[in-house]
């Protein structure tokens, strides 16, 4: 009888133990706002785009930055041509910002001319992010999409091994050679996409529907006026911000 007994105790305070243990946890979710797991959520853990993540990502290592230093990598499109650096979008867009940017613009300048110099112009700059302005240099050299593509990954990859955020900045759409800069952004943008690299579209500002200047912004209709200039920095700076 007494083991009986014993025995009735003991599996009472077993569920006594295990009554506390669910309330404790339910008590838990209700202090903590604990959501549920990957595995309890169902469909709701597989939704959303894999892209946007990354570009939320992207985005909050962006607003973490300590270092704002900006390089801008490019052609004539970056130096300010066919005027000065002084007066490029990438002074606009230090002044707006107030951050250092470095304006690394070459005339002539493909993928390939810009990968070479990466290290002597971008790492040993060390800025927090790297504006890659190429495309517009290998169309007007007839330079194969191919090795355009091979050369903004090898950029893309030497600034995120050294820390850097990359930002992509697409090529416009030159004259007589329209066809041609949309077959290289359209890939641009899918590659930015895919990889939740952050994206300047100069085009949007400068350009009308049918890739044409809008006036006032260009004296020749394939460069810049210093207005138009202005309005590719402020539109950097709100990208950018």
């Amino acid at each position: 009888m007494r083991i009986y007994r014993l025995q009735v105790r003991i599996m009472q305070l077993a569920l006594a133990i295990t009554l506390a243990a669910l309330l404790g946890g339910l008590t838990a979710n209700a202090l903590w706002g604990e959501k549920p797991s990957a595995a309890s959520s169902g469909n709701e853990s597989s939704q959303g785009n894999g892209a946007d993540q990354e570009d939320e990502d992207s985005q909050e290592s962006a607003e973490g930055l300590t270092n704002k230093k900006i390089v801008a990598l490019g052609d004539s499109f970056t130096y300010g041509y066919p005027v000065t650096p002084e007066k490029s979008w990438t002074q606009y867009l230090a002044e707006l910002l107030q951050i250092s940017v470095v304006n690394k613009g070459l005339g002539r300048q493909t993928a390939q001319d810009m990968l070479d110099r990466f290290e002597r112009d971008v790492l040993n700059e060390q800025p927090g992010r790297v504006i890659i302005f190429a495309g517009n240099g290998d169309i007007l050299q007839g330079v194969e999409i191919k090795a355009f593509q091979e050369n903004i990954i090898a950029m893309i990859a030497k600034a995120k091994e050294n820390e850097i955020i990359p930002v992509l900045a697409l090529p416009l759409p030159y004259k007589g050679y329209v066809q041609t800069a949309l077959t290289f952004r359209k890939w641009e943008q899918e590659y930015a996409q895919t990889n939740g690299i952050l994206l300047l579209d100069f085009s949007t500002v400068l350009f009308d529907a049918e890739n044409d200047f809008l006036p006032d912004l260009s004296g020749d209709g394939k460069y810049p006026t210093v207005k138009g200039y202005k309005l590719m920095g402020e539109y950097a700076a709100q990208i950018l911000k």
